[in-house]
């Protein structure tokens, strides 16, 4: 072999050499430098369809883990830490929330105002007042979010306030059945309702204290007419209503003083003008003298 081909020889072998040492630093390169992994947060999502109006609760809720790259179009998301500050508790849903949806501090905080009486109510409803007694305030079993009857308690021979709450002619009538309550006084919540209490302490609820009841229009034209008749009573309805399912037909609506107690039912007889006379008549004249028959 002459000097020339052992030239050629050992220059093919340096390029090969080289070739191979440049690959594996290359490997080396790309083996050591790994993607950065992906930071994720724990946000609050919603774990079914809420309609705005309809209440909530915590448990309607659950943490789920994001990666920040799908979080970066959301303004505002509640994470953990946030919710150490806000006290969580039910609510009114303002908007609707989608299952699995992201969840803002604007979607469970209540505003400062309160919420507003509209949000409760159902297409085509109304809302109604009714004044309630100190008895049903103070004892706490009606609140917010229940189901009560209204019962009027009138009179047939006229107002019963007119007859100063007499026994003559007394009836009690069913006039609404199965009416949600939505606030009683300010509070939507039994959970305000029940802070509303505590803050009363001994004072107690005060006396002119209302509920807000949702009605029909036809309903709450019936409750306005009821309240000119006479007095209205709220009467607490069972949750579970197909444990009495049919009932309502068996039930009397409509008892009179009769139906209570027949023997206190007494009507007064039309006598008329009834005068009285005296056994002796005195008559003072002018002078003060008294002229006797």
């Amino acid at each position: 072999m002459t000097a020339k081909r052992l030239m050629l020889l050992s220059l093919l072998m340096s390029v090969v050499a080289l070739f191979v040492l440049l690959t594996q630093d290359n490997k080396a390169t790309a083996s050591s430098v790994q993607p950065a992994a992906e930071l994720n947060s724990k946000v609050l999502i919603s774990t079914q369809t809420i309609q705005v109006g309809q209440s909530y609760s915590p448990n309607m809720f659950r943490w789920k883990e994001l990666p920040n790259s799908e979080l970066v179009d959301y303004i505002d998301y509640v994470t953990p830490e946030d919710i150490k500050s806000v006290n969580l508790v039910s609510g009114i849903a303002r908007t609707k929330f989608t299952k699995g949806q992201v969840l803002s501090l604007a979607d469970i905080v209540e505003p400062k105002g309160g919420y507003s009486l509209s949000l409760k109510l159902q297409a085509g409803f109304r809302a109604i007042s009714v004044p309630v007694d100190q008895v049903t305030a103070n004892s706490g079993f009606i609140q917010p979010g229940d189901s009560v009857d209204i019962l009027l308690l009138a009179s047939k021979d006229g107002e019963l306030q007119r007859y100063g709450n007499s026994s003559q002619g007394l009836y009690v009538s069913t006039i609404v059945s199965g009416v949600r309550v939505l606030a009683f006084n300010h509070t939507l919540s039994a959970e305000s309702f029940q802070q509303a209490r505590d803050s009363y302490s001994e004072a107690g609820i005060p006396d002119n204290s209302t509920v807000s009841l949702e009605v029909t229009p036809e309903q709450a034209n019936q409750i306005v007419l009821a309240k000119q008749l006479g007095k209205l009573t709220l009467a607490l309805r069972s949750q579970n209503q197909s444990d009495v399912e049919g009932m309502a037909e068996q039930l009397v609506k409509t008892a009179t003083v009769n139906t209570i107690s027949p023997d206190n039912a007494q009507v007064l007889p039309d006598v008329g003008l009834v005068e009285f006379r005296a056994d002796k008549k005195q008559v003072n004249n002018k002078t003060g003298e008294d002229d006797n028959d």
